[in-house]
């Protein structure tokens, strides 16, 4: 069935109006929905309802709300994804596929060997071009919620972000690290996970050593080295194989 997306949609009301011009495109161009077609609708807080269409115009497309669908995530700690951005286009590649993963926050890190750095106006083009991966990644894979993109934030000022009561844990070449898998089996019950993720080059020792300091786990994650956005997902992977 078609999922859209409309932030605004009051769950608890009978009629949700997405206004949207891209959303209203792919109704009306793309789709050729017409009234009386079922699809779903998720407001990308956690609700999503089924709907039936009842009005197609230029400017809105007006739905009767049939039934509200639950997707709750009882039992799962929180899951926050700080990450180095590498080269290329591999972090909006990350963003899709943490999105498809169940991640709750993603984190740009800027770290002593991070490369590709955003300020500035550079900045908000990127945030809202992250934001539209994330909304279409979560469209596509069925969430019906958004995770939350933060600004991009040095090592330090996120480790000082870090929850008191979660786990966090800093895969690192540096020393000999206990297997993550270790780690995850003394801590089942989390009310958050923070994993992050290095640059090419990985983490300098002084920065594994102020994460240490701020309650990070050191971690291997197996015997060969990984890209930033293998890491990135592997550790995610083993959260939903732990947690989900």
């Amino acid at each position: 069935m078609h999922r859209f997306y409309c932030p605004q949609a009051d769950l608890a009301s009978k009629v949700i109006v997405i206004t949207d011009p891209h959303e209203i495109h792919h109704i009306k161009d793309v789709l050729r929905l017409k009234k009386g077609s079922e699809v779903c609708v998720f407001n990308g807080k956690g609700g999503e309802a089924l709907a039936m269409i009842e009005e197609v115009r230029d400017t809105a497309v007006r739905l009767q709300v049939r039934s509200v669908l639950e997707k709750g995530k009882e039992g799962r700690p929180r899951i926050i994804l700080a990450c180095a951005v590498p080269k290329k286009a591999k972090f909006e590649f990350i963003l899709e596929k943490a999105t498809e993963l169940g991640v709750d926050v993603l984190i740009p890190l800027k770290t002593k060997r991070t490369e590709v750095i955003f300020s500035g106006d550079k900045q908000r083009s990127k945030q809202e071009r992250f934001q539209k991966v994330v909304q279409n990644a979560a469209k596509q894979c069925g969430r019906a919620d958004i995770p939350r993109i933060s600004l991009m934030t040095p090592l330090a000022e996120a480790l000082k972000g870090l929850d008191p009561q979660g786990l966090a844990v800093i895969p690192s070449l540096n020393g000999h690290n206990s297997p993550i898998r270790e780690v995850l089996d003394k801590h089942q019950k989390p009310v958050s996970v923070t994993f992050l993720i290095g640059p090419e080059g990985d983490f300098t020792p002084d920065e594994v050593a102020l994460a240490q300091e701020h309650g990070c786990i050191p971690v291997s994650l197996g015997p060969t080295v990984l890209k930033v956005d293998t890491a990135a997902l592997a550790v995610l992977a083993l959260a939903n194989f732990y947690w989900d």
